[in-house]
């Protein structure tokens, strides 16, 4: 089949299975909160953390609106956990992928829900626990070293590839910052992460090597998958894969 022909055929297909997504802004996270007094306060701090971990998510910047803020407030005058707030966006984001939903997540109001969730079930652990209880093994060793892995990544793309170097990198940041996250929310929140460090990456590509990628998983599904809900849910998973494999990215989880 001409080359031309080919890729009119694959992008129909795709489209056919609605999985194309529209290419977004470069995906650097953005602080937009500005100081309120002369120095960085545990407020302010809060309120960039999660600033920080939704346009990480999202793959773009991200300008927190007058009612998001509201909400923003509200956890951190609840005391809601930032552990809490994290865990609970990066579940709405992994998800909506989950499901194959390409519509991206645009305000906070979207995670209100996710994050009363894990606030309460950080103030079980803290009730349940007792000074018998055996500590949870400590997650920062291995969470370190899959940061490590990651900036070795990014390391090697830096020159020729400078935007898939900065995506990766912002996730390694969210990686290192992990460890304050409930251990039983741990794995479902580094889930969350690589969903998002994948479909970054992948809007990131030049137009050539995406379709490139994409035909290649796509080819494989079709001969796999027999019907069109297994062939999407095949297609995304060898994309992923492929994807992962030629940027020599690890998978976020722990071993424990």
């Amino acid at each position: 089949m001409h080359a031309t022909l080919l890729v009119a055929y694959i992008d129909s297909l795709l489209s056919t299975l609605n999985l194309r997504r529209p290419v977004l802004p470069m995906p650097l996270p953005v602080r937009y909160t500005q100081p309120m007094t002369g120095d960085d306060s545990p407020e302010l701090e809060y309120y960039r953390a999660v600033e920080d971990l939704f346009a990480t998510l999202r793959g773009v910047p991200h300008v927190i609106s007058p009612k998001d803020f509201q909400l923003l407030r509200g956890w951190w005058r609840d005391e809601v956990p930032l552990a809490a707030v994290r865990a609970g966006i990066t579940e709405v984001f992994a998800r909506r992928r989950e499901r194959g939903e390409i519509d991206p997540v645009v305000s906070l109001s979207y995670c209100r829900h996710a994050v009363r969730r894990h606030a309460q079930r950080v103030a079980e652990m803290h009730i349940g626990a007792s000074d018998d209880s055996p500590p949870p093994p400590d997650p920062r060793p291995e969470l370190e070293a899959l940061a490590a892995d990651l900036n070795a990544a990014a390391a090697r793309l830096h020159l020729e590839k400078p935007r898939l170097a900065a995506i990766i990198e912002s996730i390694a940041k969210a990686v290192e910052t992990a460890s304050e996250i409930p251990v039983s929310a741990l794995q479902e929140h580094l889930f969350a992460l690589e969903s998002a460090l994948l479909a970054n990456c992948l809007e990131a590509l030049d137009e050539a090597n995406r379709q490139a990628l994409e035909s290649r998983a796509l080819k494989e599904a079709e001969s796999t998958a027999a019907t069109p809900e297994a062939r999407d849910r095949t297609f995304r998973a060898l994309r992923d894969r492929l994807l992962r494999s030629d940027l020599d990215l690890p998978r976020l989880e722990l071993d424990g």
